[in-house]
This record gives structure tokens, C-alpha cells and sequence, in this order.
């Protein structure tokens, strides 16, 4: 029988529950003895996987997605503040036109050993993430106040699927130019779960900018922040190479003290 867990992945999971119950107690300390802001955001993720180290890794563009969440914001001083929060961010990158075939499409294909094969379709690759970033933010001005940002993020994968369609031949050259069988159309419509090919823990380095603006009791946030990805997210490097994540989130919230 597989094991569900191994040693190594409880003790990071242990880690992980301890920093959290760490950051609670924490923030509800600083939450009774200075300023908090807390905020809902959201927006547009312009997200893609960057690297590549073989065919199947590489040629992949930025896909259009959503993402939001909530924050808290610790101030330090009357300059700078420590941002924290939860985000919900659908990430991954597109692919389309002529493209080498990942091994679960292989099935029932007339493969000859050792050769990559080739096909024309559309390949959107979908990873959603809770994340958790901690930067150092600096402020300046009144109304409004500009803001630039930096620091880091984790993210634990909750999804990830293929979503391909078209029909093609298929190919034995990157060029497109050698079709197995030139009566053979064989379609890609599908959605296929690739969790086992991407590692579930995800994190990088973040910074971003923008301004608040009064609104009400509270203020409005409009920014953009930029996500750059450290870590390899693919499980099975040897197969299908190695990419890490990264994008743009175009970002608007309101955010009030409490």
C-alpha cells in the first residue's frame, strides 16, 4: 500500500502549523497594542511559468486569471507598515500551436521508442494557490498616500489541471513536417488533474507599488504587485524539466482600521 505521508512532509506540515499559530498569536498581540488595517483586495493575475529545461517546460506564455484575498497591515512607524494576509491566486501559463506531447498523451499512440512526438492544440496549464506573503511596506504622502513594497510568499497548491483541445496529426519532428500517418487526426479535448506532476509547496520573492486613497472611513487600494518564484514546481523534473512560477497581479481593495 502507498504511504500517504512521508517523515520528512509531516515535519514540514508541523512547521508550517507551528509558524501559523506563531503569526496568530503574534498579530493578535500587535492587534491590542498598536494600529491594524485590515483590507479585501482582488484583480487580475498575469501569471506564467517561467524557466523550462526541456521541450516539455518550455514555450509557455503568461494566461489571463483571477485572484483575491484579505490582509492585515501592522503599522511600525509613520512610514512603514508589516503586511501579511491570505490570497487565493490561480496561476500557470498557455501554450498553444506545435508542441511536444506530455507522457500521458502518449496512450494509444503508435510510439516508436525513445522519439518525442509532435502535435498542433491549445494547452493551458491551471495552478491555484493559497498563499502567504510577509513584506515591509514605505509610504509617503497624504492624500493619497503612495506606497511601494517588498518581501517574500509562500503558496500551497489546492488545484492544478491541463485544459487542451484542437485535433492534429501527430508528428516525429519539431517542425511539423513528418506526421506518423497523414490520415491520422487525433483530438486533444480534455481536461486532465496533473497534481501528481507538480510539488504542492510553492514560494518566492514579492514587491509591488501603488497608491491609497480616502474613501469613507477607510481607504481605497490600487497597485500592482510582481511575483517571482524560487522554487521548482514540477515533481517529476527528469520527465517533464524544471519551471518556477512568477507574474503580475493588478490589485483593487479597500482596506479600514480596525
Amino acid at each position: 500500500m502507498k504511504r500517504l505521508s512521508t517523515l520528512p512532509e509531516t515535519r514540514r506540515l508541523l512547521k508550517t502549523y507551528i509558524l501559523v499559530l506563531l503569526a496568530l498569536v503574534l498579530s493578535f498581540n500587535w492587534m491590542m497594542a498598536g494600529e491594524v488595517w485590515f483590507n479585501l483586495h482582488g484583480g487580475l493575475s498575469l501569471p506564467n511559468l517561467k524557466g523550462g529545461t526541456n521541450e516539455l517546460s518550455q514555450g509557455y506564455t503568461s494566461r489571463k486569471a483571477p485572484y483575491f484575498g484579505l490582509g492585515l497591515e501592522f503599522r511600525l512607524s509613520p512610514s512603514a507598515f508589516l503586511k501579511t494576509g491570505l490570497i487565493y491566486s490561480s496561476q500557470g501559463g498557455q501554450r498553444n500551436g506545435l508542441q511536444p506531447l506530455a507522457p500521458d498523451q502518449l496512450s494509444g499512440l503508435p510510439v516508436p521508442p525513445g522519439v518525442t512526438l509532435y502535435a498542433y492544440f491549445q494547452n493551458e496549464t491551471i495552478l491555484d494557490y493559497l498563499e502567504i506573503p510577509v513584506m515591509l511596506e514605505l509610504v509617503t504622502g497624504q492624500s493619497p498616500q503612495f506606497f511601494v513594497e517588498a518581501g517574500i510568499y509562500a503558496g500551497y497548491r489546492v488545484r492544478v489541471k491541463t485544459v487542451t483541445s484542437g485535433t492534429s496529426l501527430i508528428y516525429l519532428d519539431s517542425a511539423g513536417s513528418i506526421p506518423i500517418d497523414p490520415s491520422l487526426q487525433v483530438p486533444f479535448d480534455a481536461e486532465t488533474d496533473v497534481s501528481q506532476e507538480i510539488n504542492r509547496w510553492n514560494y518566492g520573492l514579492c514587491s509591488g507599488l501603488g497608491l491609497k486613497v480616502p474613501v469613507g472611513s477607510g481607504q481605497v487600494l490600487l497597485g500592482g504587485r510582481f511575483n517571482y518564484g524560487l522554487a521548482n514546481i514540477q515533481s517529476h523534473p527528469e520527465i517533464t524539466g524544471k519551471n518556477r512560477s512568477g507574474g503580475l497581479m493588478l490589485t483593487l481593495g479597500y482596506m479600514f482600521r480596525l
